[in-house]
C-alpha cells in the first residue's frame, strides 16, 4: 500500500483552521460564564428579596416580644429595644449586620451588641432598592402601615404601665390592662392584618424570582451544549495537525531532538527507530547520515577504550592504597597523587593538585620541610623514614613518611613517597605508660582478678590499706579480706550483681592483715574484650571508717532527744512509717499527741533546771507504762507522742490513754517539792478510709490535742477522720466552703508582732478562722488544703485581703494605724489577673495607705514560674504593697527564693524557734538564717516565741521582731486594741543585750551550753 506524503502547505492550512476554531471556542466559553453569573445574580436577588420581607415580619414579632416582656417584667431594657427596633425599621438608626437572623436574644444585660452596625436605611427604601414590583411594594407598604398601627397600641399599653400610681391595687390593675392589650383578640387581629400582606408579598416575590432563575438556567444550558461541541471540534483539529506533523518528521519532536543530541555526543550506532523511519521523512535522512559516520568513528572509539582501561587500572591501584601516595619530578612538582592525598584539600580533586609544588599547597614551614627531605633523598640516593607531628583541626597528630628516589636510565628524575597517620599507635603507647603510672600512684586500693576471682595484681595503696603485700594477696581471692561483720548473704548478692550487671558499687566491712575491721567504699567492674568475653574484674576501694563512725554519731544525736533520751520527731516519723507498712486491716494503730497542762508554771516558779528534772522523771514514768512494741517520743518542750500498735479495737486504745492520763496526773517529787500537772491528749487511729502519711497522722493528733485543750484540758479528744476527709477532698467540702463564704461564716483573727526590746507593736498577722454552725471553730488546716488549687481558694484569698483592708480602715477611724500581713497561696499569687484585682481593692480602700498591707508567701510553696512570680511581686511593690517570706528555711529552695524574690521580710519558721533552747542543730540553723538575712539586707520576724527565754535568746542573736503564743494568741479584731493598750514588755527583754548574727559562732558557749535554756 502506497503511503501518502504531506507537504508543509497542507500543515499550514490545518494550523489556520485550528486557530479559527480556538477563537470560536473562547467566545462560547465567555458566553457560558456570563450565563452562570446570571443564575447566581437571580438567586442572590431572590434570597435578598425574601430577607427584606422576612425582616418586616421579624421586626413586628420582635416589637411584640419587647412590649410583652417590658409589661411583664418592668425592665427598661425591653422598652429600649422596642424603641431601637422602630428606629432601625424607619431608617433613624443603623441596621445591625445579619439583622434577619436572631439578634435581640443575643443582647446581654450589659446592653453590649453582638454584631457591628451597618448603614441607616428605612425598610421600605430597602425594598425599593431590591427591585420589588409596584404590586409587591404596595402589599409590603400595607403590611408596614398595619405594623405601625399595632406598634402604637403597644406603646399605649406600655404607657399605661408607666402611669405614676400611689395605690398598689390600681398599679396592679394598670399592669393587668396593659398585658390584656397585648394579648387580647384585637391584638391578634392586628397581628393577622400584618401577616396577610406579608404572605401575599412572599408568594409574588417567590413566583417572580423563580421565573428569572429558570430563564437564566435555560440560557446557561444552551451555552454549555455549544461549549462542549466546539471543544470536540477543536480537539479533532489539533489531533489532525499532530498526525500530519508526525508524518513529515517521521517521529515525534522530542524523539527527533534526542537523536540529534546523540549524534552531537558521538553516539552514531544505528538504532531500530531510524531504520524503520518513513522514506522521505527527516528521521529517514538522519538515519542515513548516522550510518555513514558509524564506520569512521568505530575504530577511534576502540582505541580510546583500550587507553582508558589501562589508565583506570593504574588509578585503581594507587587509590586502593590506604596511605597518602605521591610522585614528584626533580623540580618538586606533583606528577601524580592518590585519592587519600586529595582528601587533605577539601573542594579540590586530583587534577587540581597535579602540577603544583609544595609551596603552592602547604604552609611555608611544612613546604620547607618537604623540600629539605626531598633533596636529602635525591642527594643520597637512599630512601628515608621520617616521623613528624602537626595539628589536624584542633588535635595533634603523628605521621610516618617513607620517601625514595626514582631512577630512570641511570638518572634520578624525581621522588616517590608514602605517608600514614600513626596517632593511634602513639596514643596507645602513651596510655599504657599513663595507666601504669595511675595504677602505681593511685591513693585508692586497686586489685585485678581473673574471671574466677583470683587476684593477679594489686597496687601499693592496696598494701597500705589492707596490710597485705602483693606477694601475699596475688593468688588469693577477695575473701581474704572478708570480715565477720559482713554476712555471707551480702557477698553472694555482690557476686550475683557483678555477674549479671557487670558492676557493683557500695559499702561493706572488711578485715586487714592485722585482724582489724575497717569500713570501705568499694566499686567492682567487669572488663570485657572486643568480643564481649570476660577478661578481668577490677576493684577500687578506700577506707571510710572515720566517715562511717562520724555518720553513726550524727544519726544518733539526730534521732534522740538530748534531755530525756527518748526518740525525737525524726525517729518518731521513721518508726511511724515502718508501723504503717506493718499494720494490717484487722489491727489498729493509735497515735496520741500529749501536751502537759501547767508545765509553764513549774518553769516560772521553780526554774528551768527543776522543769528539766520533772520532764525526765515524767518520761521514765510514762515509759514504764508502755510495752516493748509501744513507742514514746518527745517532740519538743512539754509535748510527747505515743504510738500504740496492734490494738484490737478503739476501746483498747482509749483504755491505754486513760492509764497515761492517770500516770501524768500523779504528783512527782523533785527535791523538796511535790509537783503535779495534767495532760491534754489528741488521739487518731490508723488505718483510715483515705491514704494517710505519717506526718499527716501526727498533725491529726495535734489538732485533736488542741481541741482537747479547748474543751477544758486533762482529757482526750479523738480526731474526727470522717469530717476531716469530707473537708479535704470531696465536692461537698467545696460547696460547704462556698456557702460559708456567702453566709459570712469566716472571721479574721489577728496575732500581734512586737519589738521585743522596745515593746512596740509593729504589726499583726491576719489568720482566717471558720465559725461553723455545727462544728464550732474549724482550724484552717482542715479546710484550706481542699481549696488550695481551686478557684474558690483564690476567691477566699481576695476576701481575706479585702477584709484586712476594711479592718485597717476601721482601726484608722479609731485612731490606730498598724501594718497587717496576709498569707497568699502560690496558686493565688500566680493568677494572671492578681495585680489588677489587688490594685482595684487598693483603689476601693484608697484611705488606707498601701504600705500598711503586707503579703506573706509561704516559703514551702512550690512556685513553678519564679520569673512570673518575681514580675508580679515587682508590680505589687510599685503599688506600695510589701512582701514577706513565711516559714523561711523549710521550703523547696530557700536560697533561690531569697535571691530572686523581692521580699522585704523573712519570717523564721516556728519549728526552729520552738526547739532552739534544747536542740543545737535548730540553734545553728537559726544563726545561719539570721546571717543570710543580714547579708541580703532583709528584716527578720521570728515565729513561735512561746516563753520569755525564747525572746531573750533571740535578742542575743540580734533578732528583735517576733510573734507567738508567748506574746499573744490570735484574737478577734475587737480585742486587738484593748490588748495593745494592756501589753507589757517583760523586764528580761527590756534589759537584754542585743547581739548580732555576725558576732555569733558555733563556739559561742553562752548560747549553746547554758543549762537554763534546756527546757521550755
Amino acid at each position: 500500500m502506497q503511503v501518502r506524503r504531506y507537504t508543509t502547505s497542507e500543515l499550514t492550512l490545518r494550523f489556520w483552521a485550528a486557530f479559527l476554531l480556538l477563537l470560536t471556542f473562547s467566545a462560547i466559553f465567555i458566553a457560558y460564564v456570563y450565563a452562570e453569573k446570571r443564575i447566581d445574580a437571580a438567586n442572590e436577588q431572590r434570597v435578598f428579596s425574601l430577607k427584606v420581607i422576612g425582616e418586616l415580619r421579624q421586626s413586628s414579632d420582635d416589637l411584640s416580644r419587647m412590649a410583652r416582656s417590658y409589661i411583664a417584667t418592668g425592665e427598661y431594657r425591653y422598652k429600649n429595644h422596642f424603641d431601637e427596633i422602630i428606629a432601625i425599621r424607619n431608617g433613624q438608626a443603623a441596621r445591625p449586620i445579619n439583622y434577619h437572623q436572631v439578634y435581640w436574644d443575643l443582647v446581654d444585660d450589659d446592653n453590649q451588641r453582638p454584631r457591628p452596625a451597618g448603614s441607616r436605611i428605612a425598610l421600605l427604601d430597602l425594598a425599593k432598592n431590591a427591585g420589588f414590583t409596584p404590586t409587591e411594594l404596595a402589599a409590603l407598604q400595607q403590611a408596614k402601615i398595619q405594623s405601625d398601627a399595632l406598634a402604637l397600641n403597644e406603646i399605649k399599653a406600655m404607657q399605661l404601665l408607666e402611669r405614676p400610681e400611689i395605690d398598689a391595687v390600681q398599679k396592679a390593675k394598670n399592669k393587668e390592662q396593659a398585658l390584656l392589650a397585648v394579648f387580647d383578640q384585637n391584638y391578634n387581629t392586628g397581628k393577622k392584618a400584618i401577616m396577610q400582606p406579608v404572605a401575599t408579598v412572599y408568594s409574588l416575590v417567590d413566583e417572580r424570582t423563580a421565573d428569572e432563575v429558570e430563564d437564566a438556567m435555560f440560557y446557561a444550558l444552551t451555552m454549555r451544549i455549544l461549549f462542549i461541541l466546539s471543544g470536540l471540534l477543536l480537539f479533532y483539529a489539533l489531533w489532525d495537525i499532530k498526525r500530519v506533523h508526525n508524518s513529515i518528521l517521521g517521529a515525534s519532536v522530542s524523539h527527533l531532538y534526542e537523536q540529534i543530541k546523540a549524534m552531537g555526543r558521538g553516539e552514531v550506532l544505528q538504532s531500530t527507530e531510524l531504520r524503520k523511519a518513513k522514506p522521505g521523512s527527516i528521521m529517514s535522512w538522519l538515519g542515513a547520515t548516522q550510518l555513514r559516520l558509524n564506520s569512521s568513528i568505530q575504530e577511534r572509539q576502540s582505541l580510546i577504550h583500550r587507553l582508558q582501561q589501562k589508565e583506570q587500572y593504574q588509578r585503581t591501584l594507587i587509590d586502593s592504597i590506604p596511605f597518602v601516595v605521591w610522585l614528584k619530578d626533580i623540580h618538586g612538582r606533583y606528577l601524580e597523587v592518590n585519592r587519600k592525598f586529595a582528601e587533605e584539600f577539601p573542594g579540590k580533586d586530583i587534577n587540581d593538585l597535579t602540577g603544583k609544588t609544595d609551596a603552592q599547597l602547604f604552609d611555608a614551614q611544612r613546604a620547607l620541610s618537604h623540600v629539605v627531605h626531598d633533596k636529602q633523598v635525591l642527594s643520597s640516593g637512599q630512601p628515608q623514614l621520617i616521623q613528624t607531628q602537626r595539628k589536624v583541626g584542633v588535635e595533634q597528630h603523628w605521621f610516618e613518611t617513607y620517601k625514595a628516589p626514582v631512577l630512570v636510565e641511570g638518572e634520578y628524575v624525581g621522588t616517590v613517597g608514602l605517608s600514614r597517620d600513626i596517632t593511634l599507635e602513639h596514643t596507645a603507647a602513651n596510655k599504657l605508660r599513663l595507666s601504669a603510672s595511675v595504677f602505681t600512684h593511685a591513693r585508692e586500693g586497686i586489685m585485678i582478678t581473673d574471671p574466677l576471682g583470683v587476684m593477679i595484681d594489686v597496687n601499693q595503696a592496696f598494701t597500705e590499706i589492707t596490710g597485705y603485700s602483693a606477694t601475699q594477696a596475688i593468688g588469693c581471692t577477695p575473701r581474704l579480706l572478708q570480715s565477720e561483720h559482713q554476712d555471707e548473704q551480702s557477698f553472694n548478692a555482690l557476686w550475683q550483681s557483678l555477674q549479671q550487671q557487670g558492676f557493683w558499687s557500695g559499702e561493706l566491712w572488711s578485715r586487714k592483715a592485722s585482724g582489724e575491721d575497717y569500713f570501705q567504699s568499694l566499686t567492682l567492674s567487669a572488663v570485657l574484650d572486643d568480643k564481649g568475653q570476660l577478661q578481668h574484674y577490677v576493684g577500687l576501694f578506700s577506707d571510710i571508717t572515720n566517715q562511717y563512725q562520724q555518720q553513726q554519731y550524727l544519726e544518733k544525736i539526730a534521732l534522740y532527744d538530748g534531755l530525756t533520751g527518748l526518740s525525737n520527731r525524726s525517729a518518731l516519723t521513721q518508726q511511724l512509717q515502718s508501723l504503717l507498712k506493718k499494720t494490717s486491716a484487722d489491727q489498729l494503730l493509735a497515735i496520741a499527741y500529749l501536751d502537759l497542762d501547767g508545765f509553764k508554771e513549774i518553769n516560772d516558779r521553780h526554774g528551768h533546771e527543776t522543769g528539766d528534772q520533772f520532764l525526765i522523771a515524767l518520761s521514765e514514768r510514762l515509759q514504764a507504762q508502755l510495752t516493748k512494741d509501744e513507742l514514746l517520743a518527745r517532740i519538743g518542750g512539754d509535748e510527747f507522742v505515743v504510738l500504740l500498735p496492734q490494738l484490737s479495737d478503739k476501746k483498747a486504745g482509749m483504755q491505754k490513754i486513760q492509764q497515761l492520763l492517770d500516770v501524768v496526773a500523779k504528783p512527782v517529787k523533785i527535791d523538796e517539792w511535790m509537783l503535779s500537772v495534767s495532760a491534754s491528749i489528741g488521739l487518731t487511729f490508723y488505718p483510715q478510709a483515705d491514704t494517710t502519711e505519717a506526718e499527716q497522722l501526727i498533725r491529726q493528733a495535734d489538732h485533736a490535742m488542741y481541741q482537747a485543750k479547748q474543751d477544758g484540758k486533762n482529757r482526750c479528744h479523738v480526731f474526727d477522720t470522717d469530717y476531716a476527709r469530707s473537708l479535704r477532698g470531696h465536692q461537698e467540702t467545696i460547696l460547704d466552703i462556698r456557702q460559708a463564704l456567702a453566709q459570712k461564716q469566716f472571721r479574721l483573727f489577728y496575732q500581734p508582732k512586737v519589738n521585743m526590746h522596745t515593746g512596740e507593736v509593729i504589726g499583726a498577722e491576719a489568720l482566717i478562722r471558720w465559725l461553723h454552725p455545727q462544728k464550732g471553730m474549724v482550724a484552717p488546716a482542715l479546710f484550706l488544703p481542699a481549696i488550695e488549687q481551686h478557684s474558690l481558694g483564690v476567691e477566699l484569698g481576695y476576701w481575706v485581703i479585702e477584709e484586712a483592708l476594711r479592718q485597717l480602715a476601721e482601726w484608722q477611724r479609731q485612731g490606730m494605724t498598724i501594718p497587717v500581713s496576709v498569707n497568699i497561696s502560690a496558686y493565688h499569687l500566680q493568677q494572671l489577673d492578681f495585680v489588677n484585682r489587688l490594685q482595684l481593692l487598693l483603689h476601693f480602700y484608697s484611705d488606707v495607705p498601701a504600705s500598711l498591707l503586707q503579703l506573706e508567701i509561704l516559703e514551702t510553696s512550690a512556685l513553678n514560674d519564679l520569673t512570673h512570680v518575681q514580675a508580679v511581686m515587682q508590680a505589687c511593690i510599685r503599688s506600695g504593697v510589701s512582701f514577706a517570706l513565711d516559714d523561711f528555711g523549710t521550703g523547696y529552695s530557700s536560697l533561690t527564693y531569697l535571691k530572686r524574690l523581692p521580699a522585704k521580710v523573712l519570717k523564721i519558721d516556728q519549728s526552729f524557734v520552738r526547739d532552739m533552747l534544747v536542740d543545737p542543730d535548730d540553734l545553728a540553723i537559726l544563726k545561719g538564717i539570721i546571717v543570710l538575712a543580714n547579708e541580703f539586707k532583709r528584716e527578720i520576724v521570728a515565729e513561735g516565741v512561746e516563753t520569755t527565754e525564747h525572746g531573750e535568746l533571740l535578742l542575743q542573736l540580734g533578732c528583735t521582731h517576733a510573734q507567738g503564743y508567748g506574746i499573744a494568741r490570735p484574737m478577734p479584731a475587737e480585742q486587738f486594741m484593748p490588748w495593745k493598750k494592756a501589753w507589757l514588755l517583760p523586764d528580761v527583754w527590756a534589759k537584754a543585750c542585743i547581739g548580732g548574727a555576725a558576732t555569733i559562732s558555733g563556739t559561742d558557749k553562752a548560747l549553746t551550753a547554758d543549762s537554763k535554756y534546756r527546757a521550755i
